[in-house]
């Protein structure tokens, strides 16, 4: 508002200025209006300082949030490998975890594997398999093993957690 307000009076002035009047009216004409302009400046610079301390102050607090946020989930992650008992320091090297993967993986693949219900001696689960999710079981937890290893997360839990403890129960079973 107040700039506006010194921008009509340093126009307002500038035209008084160019209008006939006499010579004196003209020079307090154009001294107002030089007074208006440069004031005017003035007023210009401190809205703009203003104006990028408020966006640094935004973008500032924008990044406390997201911060916070992201602390928090960190926070929700610890509690929950507290609660689950899945310890960060308890892993294999990065080649032995590869291995058990890959071999989980081949495990896994294989026709016997994708049915899981047949009681059959050739489609039983086999010694490595056993070894390779217990030993996962141990460094990941139970939900890494049913997700990624048994892929029947989601709407499949309850069906992953009973072929899983069929696994385990079958490996205990024979004495693994």
């Amino acid at each position: 508002m107040k700039v506006n307000c010194l921008l009509s009076s340093a126009v307002t002035s500038w035209l008084v200025a160019l209008a006939p009047v006499p010579p004196l009216a003209k020079t307090v004409a154009y001294g107002l209006s030089i007074a208006a302009a440069y004031r005017l400046v003035e007023e210009s610079r401190n809205l703009i300082f203003d104006d990028a301390r408020q966006s640094a102050f935004m973008a500032m607090n924008q990044e406390l949030e997201q911060l916070e946020i992201a602390l928090h989930t960190s926070n929700q992650e610890q509690k929950l490998y507290r609660a689950y008992a899945v310890d960060d320091d308890a892993t294999y090297p990065p080649e032995v975890e590869q291995e058990l993967k890959t071999s989980l993986e081949h495990l896994y693949k294989e026709p016997s594997a994708d049915h899981p219900g047949e009681t059959s001696p050739s489609t039983s689960i086999t010694k490595g398999f056993y070894l390779a999710v217990k030993s996962l079981l141990e460094v990941k937890g139970e939900t890494y093993v049913i997700e990624k290893v048994l892929r029947l997360g989601g709407g499949q839990w309850a069906k992953g957690k009973e072929q899983l403890q069929q696994i385990l129960e079958e490996g205990e079973r024979n004495g693994w």
